[in-house]
């Protein structure tokens, strides 16, 4: 059985010498590890507990002769080789590795042909002596290193405390910035004056950055060129347009957008002198210019802040600070020409719907006038067509009437044929008196002289046969179409409005009325739970994929009709459904071969 490789762990903080050492020892067969730095190399080792440690004496943090003096007070560790690999070459030095707890030494750089056999002594045994009498010159020599070393960590350790303490005097004074900007942008949130909301943001940028002077620019709402304010004491004044073919202008829009330029970075710029023609800074003076890029229209220059102060240069912050203040003055003057423009939207608006408001009485008045005329029209025709079907029944009560008559003025009573005759005669006058009262209560029901919208005890047999006769006066049910009457429910007798029932057929008919039938049968069945009414016509077959939606309250809801023009279920049934919805009813279409069904099943209780 072969034994395990011996496992060697390299700390060493130059990665090239690292890779070297890995490469002659992974060859050569051995487990290799490594530490960047003499920390995690002391945690390493403790992990890992290597059979041998190759050890760089100059690394960052702890030194090599450190790492080795750590690791050597840790009894676990003393089964552990430790062999330095340094540059320094002193006998000095050889005896400082030696006295800290290594057990070799090997010089960078190492030699590749060498380096292999070197380290495989050490594992064979070979380990390193002091020279007697030298331990105390050499414990003296790692002492004076360790304090050399310790002064130069704690030069590093006040040197960094400074920097800490300079970043966090920073900090502080960026936080006290920021938290007046926040308070600034809180501040001008109700604000709608222009000359406002720039007094207050200009004004405290004025203030964070001691400027001498502040220019603010602004693209005008004819786009044709620029308006500019000066800050001044007590207030702003106006500054000489600025034409959009001005070069200052067109260098202003080929910066980025809410780029600060400053310093050097503008004094070599063409524009410096086009500035200090314009007072936007002076000549010995710390500039610092803000271009405000469009935020509808890239690459369009919306206005940009130009602002100086003598002698001390702007610090990055501060530049970060101007674009901020540049940033909310852009956002909330937009905000405020905005909020202002739909104020007098919103006003528009008000005007306007009083004025709709005003047209929509009006108008709904010409509708009721209108309304009225067409109820007037509508009823004057149906009164016609009324009167015509009264003709019959009224000539049916004259003839009989006579007869009646004539049999009563006989000088004895009525003999055999006579007799019947007469009953024959009474039979036909209560008919046609019952066509003519049926006809006259739907007409004043239709009229709205009669109770149709309030609940009542109905028989539906003589509603729907009342209804009929007015569907035809109003031509709704043609002269010449048959309806056969086929009443077989046993109970017909319905506590609702008669006006409902009256719709419903309707609706019925005109959808039978639709196919073009030929032939219509209107029947009723049940018992004493239901009650139900069937149309049934022998028109146009009605495609069954457009029954799906034929119920539904929405039309748009509703298929159309298909390329080969088959027939649609009547528009009128989903007004059924609701209306027998409100029964506690149901509406049901059955498409057939020829024509259709469609089924009405109504609670009696």
């Amino acid at each position: 059985m072969n034994a395990a490789p011996a496992r060697i762990l390299c700390i060493e903080d130059n990665p090239m010498n690292w890779r070297l050492v890995q490469r002659l020892l992974s060859q050569a067969g051995y487990e290799m590890h490594w530490a960047e730095d003499g920390l995690k190399g002391c945690e390493l080792a403790l992990e890992l507990k290597p059979t041998l440690i190759l050890l760089d004496i100059n690394l960052p943090g702890l030194s090599g002769f450190e790492v080795a003096t750590k690791l050597r007070q840790n009894t676990s560790m003393d089964g552990t080789l430790i062999v330095a690999l340094t540059a320094k070459t002193m006998k000095s030095d050889r005896e400082t590795a030696l006295v800290t707890g290594c057990d070799g030494f090997i010089s960078k750089p190492i030699d590749p042909f060498l380096f292999v056999s070197q380290v495989e002594g050490y594992l064979g045994g070979q380990r390193d002596r002091l020279e007697k009498g030298r331990e105390g010159a050499a414990l003296r020599q790692f002492s004076q290193q360790v304090v050399v070393h310790l002064e130069a960590q704690l030069r590093e350790a006040q040197e960094g405390n400074r920097k800490l303490t300079e970043v966090q005097a920073e900090l502080e004074q960026r936080s006290q910035h920021l938290s007046r900007l926040l308070s600034l942008s809180k501040d001008i949130i109700p604000i709608r004056s222009d000359l406002e909301i720039l007094s207050k943001v200009l004004g405290q940028l004025t203030e964070e950055l001691q400027l001498d002077r502040i220019r603010a620019y602004r693209v005008h709402e004819s786009g044709v060129y620029f308006q500019g304010l000066a800050a001044v004491a007590g207030g702003f004044e106006e500054t000489p347009v600025l034409p959009m073919t001005h070069p200052l202008v067109a260098w202003a829009e080929s910066l980025a957008p809410g780029a600060v330029l400053c310093g050097s970075d503008l004094h070599q710029s063409s524009p410096w002198e086009q500035g200090i023609d314009l007072g936007l800074w002076a000549p010995r003076n710390q500039a610092l210019m803000l271009p405000l890029g469009s935020r509808s229209e890239e690459g369009r220059l919306w206005g940009f802040l130009a602002a100086d102060r003598a002698e001390r240069p702007f610090q990055p912050f501060e530049a970060e600070l101007a674009a901020l203040h540049g940033g909310i003055l852009q956002v909330s003057l937009e905000n405020a020409g905005l909020i202002a423009h739909l104020a007098e939207t919103s006003q528009a608006l008000a005007t306007s719907y009083e004025g709709l408001e005003t047209a929509y009485e009006a108008l709904k008045e010409a509708q009721r006038a209108l309304g009225t005329q067409n109820q007037k029209t509508a009823l004057g025709g149906l009164f016609m067509n009324t009167a015509k079907r009264l003709q019959g029944p009224v000539r049916v009560l004259k003839e009989e009437s006579v007869a009646l008559s004539q049999l009563l003025d006989q000088p004895g009573p009525p003999q055999g044929e006579e007799r019947s005759a007469s009953r024959q005669a009474m039979d036909q006058i209560r008919h046609a008196t019952a066509q003519v009262d049926g006809l006259v209560r739907s007409l004043l029901r239709r009229a709205g002289r009669g109770e149709a919208s309030a609940p009542e005890w109905i028989h539906l047999h003589e509603l729907m046969a009342e209804e009929l006769n007015l569907l035809r006066a109003e031509e709704a049910l043609p002269e010449d179409l048959p309806v056969e009457l086929n009443f077989q429910a046993p109970r017909d007798l319905l506590f609702g409005v008669h006006s409902d029932f009256a719709e419903v057929l309707g609706h019925l008919v005109a959808h039978a009325v639709e196919g073009l039938p030929r032939h219509l049968i209107l029947r009723t069945w049940g018992g004493n739970s239901h009650f139900r009414i069937e149309l049934e016509d022998d028109g146009a077959p009605i495609e069954a994929e457009l029954l799906v939606n034929a119920l539904e309250p929405f039309k748009d809801l509703r298929p159309v009709k298909g390329e080969g023009g088959g027939r649609t279920p009547g528009q009128g049934l989903s007004a059924c459904a609701q209306l027998m919805n409100a029964y506690g009813g149901s509406v049901q279409i059955v498409p057939l071969k020829q024509g259709s069904l469609v089924r009405l099943s109504l609670p009696m209780d």
